[in-house]
């Protein structure tokens, strides 16, 4: 299963700029794109990326208001910010919202492909946990989901 990407930037150069990286690195398959944060927001709805690659500043709609809304919700999906902004506050009220990554801007693409890989390695262990949590459930041998904790020290202890 690969991992799906949509890009929200005001900025048509960015968007082309990260577009060509997810195209190039294969990280992942973009499944859209959108202007600004109230687009970005219903596409985002609509669609259900895995990763959504964000701009802070936008005119209609800043990033961190965007993946606020979002996380309220309920979407659970990875948010990895990009922006000029150097201000330390707004970058942590960034990650107070939530996100997993920011890259500063101008968007450097050996930046962006290793936290989109990363951000990849992630996902996909996340999935196993699921995977492995639902089997479990299955079976009846858990019946409630275990933690993340719980299911990693399941899937990597020793055997009896």
């Amino acid at each position: 299963m690969t991992l799906s990407i949509l890009i929200v930037d005001d900025d048509s150069v960015s968007r082309s700029m990260l577009q060509d990286i997810i195209d190039e690195c294969g990280a992942g398959e973009l499944v859209g794109t959108a202007e600004g944060g109230i687009e970005g927001e219903q596409m985002i709805m609509n669609l259900r990326p895995d990763v959504v690659l964000i701009d802070l500043l936008m005119p209609d709609q800043d990033g961190i208001e965007t993946v606020a809304r979002l996380k309220t919700l309920g979407f659970a999906g990875k948010f990895i910010m990009i922006s000029q902004v150097d201000n330390k506050e707004m970058v942590g009220a960034a990650y107070q919202q939530g996100i997993e990554f920011f890259i500063h801007k101008p968007i450097n693409r050996v930046e962006v492909e290793h936290v989109l890989k990363r951000v990849n390695e992630q996902w996909k262990y996340e999935r196993y946990v699921l995977e492995i949590q639902q089997s479990l459930t299955k079976f009846n041998i858990v019946e409630t989901p275990l933690s993340r904790k719980d299911a990693l020290f399941v899937m990597y202890r020793e055997p009896f």
